[in-house]
């Protein structure tokens, strides 16, 4: 699933497996895209080569983004682990959120892989209760501030087949005047 958005360019597959196999799918897909294999700066932060770039593996799914300005990905399976974890991410703050979708596993899934693509984008400090303001919602992606960075971004959605579960993905972009 090669996908172009907001000037970034977004990679995914299916990867069923262990751990490992999936980090190998990871590998794997980078690799047959022709894309240079990631590096890590001092901070943590993925690079490819130049370029910002975001890793996930989860819910049955491997995706890798990489572009000119913060980006973040990510994949889950809408697992009841979500309804779990529910307090420790999910805040006043996401009812745009809850009023568009409805409060359901589905949706809980994507709070959650928004959250964790936006804190991808910039690795630090993104306090998943309050750290984003949602500003436009929709059916397919959002408008959004992280607010510990005080940078805009743009978010799209994905539903992905899972093995005997929906999975959703999440790619987070930061608006063009964030760029390296």
């Amino acid at each position: 699933m090669p996908l172009e958005t907001n000037g970034c360019e977004l990679i995914a597959r299916q990867a069923l497996g262990t751990l490992a196999e999936q980090r190998a799918a990871l590998a794997a897909l980078i690799a047959n895209a022709g894309w240079p294999e990631p590096t890590r700066e001092d901070s943590g932060q993925p690079r490819m080569g130049d370029r910002f770039c975001s890793l996930s593996h989860g819910g049955g799914w491997v995706a890798a983004v990489r572009g000119d300005r913060p980006v973040g990905v990510d994949v889950e399976g809408a697992t009841e682990r979500l309804r779990k974890v529910r307090a420790r991410f999910v805040g006043p703050a996401d009812q745009p959120v809850l009023e568009q979708f409805g409060d359901s596993l589905d949706t809980l899934c994507r709070l959650w892989t928004a959250k964790e693509a936006v804190f991808k984008a910039f690795g630090t400090k993104m306090d998943f209760l309050t750290g984003i303001e949602w500003t436009q919602v929709s059916n397919d992606g959002a408008k959004l501030t992280a607010l510990q960075h005080g940078v805009e971004l743009t978010l799209r959605w994905e539903a992905l087949e899972g093995p005997g579960m929906s999975s959703w993905m999440a790619l987070a972009v930061a608006l063009p005047e964030h760029r390296a």
